[in-house]
């Protein structure tokens, strides 16, 4: 067996909710008269961590308001609608059959871990999972401090981080890891291809590659 663990990210990753996520923003940027974000390929090259300086790329001025007030309303937005976001294709099935191959399944996420909790049970994939690990901050921070904590288990090793961000990598970098990079979620492939990690458009073939 090549890894005794797969280590997934949640948003962009297994969920689908890149398009909440930008209509969230936009409407963050509308009640300010900044312009919004007008497609999914403009959101994904200019969408980033850590999360203030993607609104200083977007327009928001922090010298006017703190970033709080922004997040804060961000995140109703994004709550209201955040489970109407489908899975991303494949992802039930790769999980599946990764359970079935023995292999432990971990979620690392940004998002607020009971929140997360409620929703991977709200979608119907809370059991494939051995634990659920989420920011206790609701202002995404706390992922890379997780992986460090992570990266001391040495019976999770060896061990792969599937995820769709720069900072997906940079948390398995964290724990000493492989990554493979999902270029369906919230980064382009030219943004991660720049990287050194295998980058892939399919669940399913990230999937298969683990499991092989």
């Amino acid at each position: 067996m090549k890894y005794k663990t797969v280590i997934w990210d949640f948003n962009g990753t297994l969920l689908s909710d890149m398009g909440i996520s930008m209509e969230a923003m936009n409407c963050v940027l509308e009640r300010r008269d900044l312009p919004k974000i007008s497609s999914l390929s403009e959101f994904q090259r200019v969408f980033g961590f850590p999360v203030e300086d993607y609104y200083r790329r977007l327009g928001l001025d922090f010298s006017k308001e703190p970033y709080k007030v922004p997040a804060d309303e961000w995140i109703e937005l994004y709550n209201e609608k955040m489970y109407t976001s489908p899975l991303t294709e494949g992802a039930a099935d790769a999980l599946e059959k990764i359970k079935k191959s023995n292999i432990r399944q971990i979620v690392l996420s940004a998002s607020e871990k009971a929140k997360l909790t409620d929703h991977l049970e709200k979608l119907g994939i809370a059991h494939y999972f051995d634990e659920i690990h989420g920011a206790e901050d609701v202002y995404a921070k706390g992922k890379a401090e997780i992986a460090r904590e992570l990266s001391k288990r040495e019976e999770l090793f060896p061990a792969v981080l599937v995820g769709d961000t720069d900072h997906d990598y940079l948390c398995a970098r964290a724990m000493g890891c492989d990554c493979i990079l999902f270029c369906g979620g919230f980064m382009s492939k030219e943004r991660l291809s720049v990287l050194g990690a295998p980058v892939s458009d399919s669940i399913t073939e990230i999937a298969r590659e683990i499991i092989s």
